[in-house]
C-alpha cells in the first residue's frame, strides 16, 4: 500500500488504452486503493478542442503501436492529438507526446541510439521497396526488414541471402506509415534478450528472456509472450497476457552499464515508465540495444518471477503526478 499522503483527487485518473486487457492489473491496483479512474478506449472516441475542462487529475498514456494489429489503426495518430490536447490544458501526462513519438517510431529510436552513442544493430530507414536493394552494400546478411510502426514484432521478416530478399520483396509490409527498417540480424548469445524496466528515471527490475529458435519475432511489448495468429474476423486478437509459450523468463541482474544506458535512453525520450531491450551478440560478445518501449504491462506473474509486484510502485508514481483537491 502506498505511503503517499491521503490527498483527495479532484478528478479521476485517466487511463488511455484501446486494449481490452492490458490495463487490467493497473486498474486492479487503482481499485484496491479506491482511486477514481476512467478507462478511455480511444479506438472509438472524440474530443472537442474547444472544451477547456481538464477532466483528469492525471492521464496515463498506454497507447501501443500494435493497436493497428487489432483493427485499431486510427489510434496510432489520433493518440498524439489527444495527448497534446490534455498537455496543453495542464493535465499531468505520463508518457506524453514526446515519449509516444519514440514509442511509435523505430526510425526515431535509431536516431536516439545514434545521438547518444549507444550501440545498436546497423540499420537504414527506407520508405520504398526499391530502396532496400540499394542499401545492401551497407547491411550484411542475414538481415531483417521491420515496419517502422510495428508493435509485438508485427511484420518482421528475416532474409539470409539476396536471392531470398528479392523473391520476397513484394510481400513485405511497410506498416501503417509506409516506412521500414533494413537491419542487420544480430544473433543473440544463448538466444537471450534482456529487458530493463524503468520508472521515473530509475531501474525497477530487469528480466532475461530466452527464446526458442522457432518462436519467431512476434513478442508482446511487455509480457514477452508469443502472439497467436488472429482468428478470422477477430479484430481484437491480442496476446494472452499471462502466456509465454516457447520462452523462459527470469529475473536478471543486468550489468550497471546496461542499466545506466536504459535510464539514459528513457530520460532522453521523455519516457516516464517503459522498457529498454538489448542483447549480447553471439559472435562478438558486444551489447546491442534495439528497442525502446513506452508501453509497459510489466512481466506476467511478477511476484513469482521478480519476488514483488511492480504495480504498487507504478500507482505511487501516478498519484504523485496527479493534481489534488486542496
Amino acid at each position: 500500500m502506498s505511503n503517499l499522503r491521503p490527498n483527495v483527487l479532484k478528478s479521476p485518473i485517466g487511463v488511455l488504452d484501446e486494449h481490452p486487457e492490458w490495463s487490467r492489473r493497473l486498474i486492479a491496483e487503482l481499485e484496491t486503493r479506491r482511486l477514481p479512474y476512467e478507462k478511455i478506449d480511444h479506438s472509438n472516441h472524440a474530443f472537442d478542442p474547444h472544451d477547456r475542462d481538464p477532466h483528469y487529475a492525471v492521464l496515463v498514456n498506454r497507447t501501443s503501436p500494435s493497436s493497428h494489429t487489432r483493427g485499431h489503426g486510427s489510434v496510432l495518430f489520433y493518440a498524439e492529438a489527444v495527448l497534446a490536447h490534455y498537455e496543453a490544458l495542464g493535465v499531468p501526462v505520463i508518457n506524453g507526446v514526446g515519449a509516444y513519438r519514440f514509442e511509435r517510431s523505430k526510425a526515431l529510436q535509431l536516431g536516439l541510439f545514434e545521438r547518444l552513442g549507444v550501440r545498436y544493430p546497423r540499420a537504414i530507414d527506407v520508405n520504398h521497396p526499391e530502396q532496400i536493394l540499394k542499401v545492401l552494400d551497407r547491411i550484411a546478411f542475414p538481415l531483417v526488414v521491420k515496419p517502422n510502426v510495428g508493435g509485438s514484432g508485427a511484420g518482421i521478416v528475416r532474409f539470409d541471402s539476396p536471392d531470398a530478399l528479392r523473391a520476397g520483396l513484394d510481400t513485405l509490409s511497410f506498416g501503417p506509415d509506409g516506412t521500414a527498417l533494413v537491419q542487420e540480424y544480430v544473433e543473440a548469445k544463448d538466444g537471450a534478450i534482456v529487458r530493463v524496466e524503468v520508472l521515473d528515471g530509475r531501474a525497477l527490475y530487469a528480466i532475461r528472456i530466452v527464446r526458442e529458435a522457432a518462436a519467431g519475432f512476434n513478442l508482446c511489448p511487455a509480457d514477452i509472450c508469443q502472439v497467436p495468429s488472429p482468428a478470422p474476423g477477430d479484430t481484437l486478437a491480442a496476446c494472452p497476457v499471462d502466456a509465454k509459450p516457447g520462452l523462459s523468463v527470469t529475473r536478471f541482474d543486468a550489468p550497471r552499464e546496461a542499466v545506466d544506458t536504459a535510464i539514459k535512453l528513457t530520460r532522453e525520450a521523455g519516457i516516464d515508465v517503459g522498457g529498454v531491450e538489448y542483447l549480447v551478440g553471439a559472435r562478438d560478445g558486444l551489447t546491442y540495444f534495439y528497442d525502446v518501449n513506452a508501453t509497459s504491462n510489466f512481466v506476467a506473474d511478477a511476484p513469482r518471477v521478480l519476488g514483488f509486484d511492480p504495480f504498487p510502485a507504478f500507482v505511487d508514481s501516478i498519484v504523485a503526478r496527479a493534481s489534488y483537491q486542496p
